[in-house]
């Protein structure tokens, strides 16, 4: 193939670019471009405007990552959805966070009330999806709500009325 060829197969492909590229933008995006020489100038002017979007998009993303606290009155399973979610959204944004990290920053997430099944847990080593360590805490969950609602029974079956206290 000669140089000519070459060069005319690559202004082909490099118009094919600039049409689909063109093509997925807004009407008023595309009239910025319409003069554009090649696909890599409305690339590279695209990336200018997006970038800090993105940016401040992963900013915040990891904020409230990192902020993340189970509220009382929060299931254990809503906000394990919601901690999965912002892990999948940073994956989204080119932000990927090692499995065993996810898993600790959850597990970071919960509150006191949760120590126990965090001891546990790092002490057998456990290795699990985000998805079955989020199913095993709203396992956990039920159980504590359970030995507290017996706990509470069992407190007031044994008072009669009169008796000191």
């Amino acid at each position: 193939m000669t140089e000519l060829a070459k060069l005319e197969k690559w202004w082909d492909h490099d118009l094919q670019a600039k049409s689909y590229m063109l093509a997925s933008i807004s009407n008023e995006i595309q009239r910025r471009f319409e003069d554009a020489v090649n696909a890599s100038d409305i690339h590279l002017h695209l990336k200018e405007l997006y970038f800090v979007r993105t940016r401040s998009e992963r900013h915040a993303t990891v904020k409230e990552l990192m902020t993340a606290c189970l509220r009382e009155g929060t299931s254990v399973h809503e906000h394990g959805v919601r901690m999965i979610g912002l892990i999948e959204k940073l994956a989204g944004l080119d932000v990927v966070i090692p499995s065993e990290l996810s898993t600790d920053i959850i597990l970071l997430s919960l509150p006191a009330l949760f120590d126990a099944f965090v001891v546990n847990f790092n002490m057998k080593k456990f290795e699990f999806t985000l998805e079955e360590l989020v199913n095993m805490l709203n396992n956990y969950e039920a159980t504590i709500k359970k030995e507290k609602h017996v706990l509470l029974v069992g407190s007031l079956s044994g008072y009669e009325k009169g008796s000191p206290k």
